[in-house]
């Protein structure tokens, strides 16, 4: 797949507010006004909170994505946010790269980590996708979605522009999602009908087709074999 720009993430929510000022005012997002006033910047990646009609409440599955954020200090940022009453599932670990767990309004789960020798200041964005079928899921972003995952240096990520994607399972991960909404995955592509026609000639069937968007875009949405939601999009502004 040819990618035409970043991924974009959409984390969706019934109280999307809470969210964006957990993220912009305590883990520190900058807004993106140019993308909306629910847009925010998590490195180089769009990250934009909506609102959506299928969600009621917490997440039933914080273990499903983590969205990953870079700091120069695990310690001293687990400490910063703890002061702002963010809360932590535990201390930081002690390893070649430094993860501590934090919890949203929502009940998901992300981290902060830091990583030795790197430079300070280093912007890095990264999400990590659990599967009770970690190699299927490989196969599939790679084989279908047409993402590359030659990366052995990142630990072979997919690479969705500047954003990494890692595949993985998890103990508290088992079978499809049951929320699909909650957090959707855009592919800005520069020839949708092209890349639609591709993917589902591996088998695979679009929920919508080249949906017209209010703000210019068009987007078709399919699911991976776990049943998470991810769009391409296509946008000539």
């Amino acid at each position: 797949m040819q990618l035409d720009g970043n991924l974009i993430v959409n984390l969706n929510s019934e109280q999307p507010e809470a969210l964006v000022a957990f993220y912009r005012d305590k883990i520190g997002l900058k807004p993106n006004p140019m993308m909306g006033e629910t847009a925010l910047m998590a490195a180089n990646t769009a990250f934009i909170i909506d609102g959506h009609s299928e969600l009621k409440g917490s997440t039933k599955e914080p273990a499903r994505i983590l969205f990953n954020f870079a700091t120069d200090d695990v310690a001293a940022e687990k400490a910063r946010l703890e002061a702002l009453g963010v809360q932590f599932l535990g201390p930081p670990s002690n390893d070649v790269i430094s993860f501590a767990t934090f919890v949203d309004p929502d009940g998901n789960y992300g981290q902060i980590f830091s990583m030795q020798g790197a430079p300070a200041g280093l912007e890095m964005f990264a999400i990590m996708r659990h599967s009770a079928d970690a190699e299927r899921a490989r196969t599939f972003y790679r084989d279908v979605v047409g993402l590359s995952d030659d990366f052995p240096d990142l630990g072979n990520p997919f690479m969705a522009g500047e954003t990494s994607i890692y595949l993985g399972a998890h103990s508290e991960v088992h079978g499809p999602t049951k929320e699909p909404p909650r957090v959707l995955l855009n592919l800005p592509v520069a020839d949708l009908a092209a890349e639609q026609k591709r993917i589902e000639g591996h088998g695979v069937t679009f929920i919508r087709s080249a949906g017209q968007e209010p703000w210019g875009g068009v987007i078709s949405t399919f699911a991976d074999p776990d049943g998470n939601y991810l769009q391409l999009m296509e946008y000539h502004g």
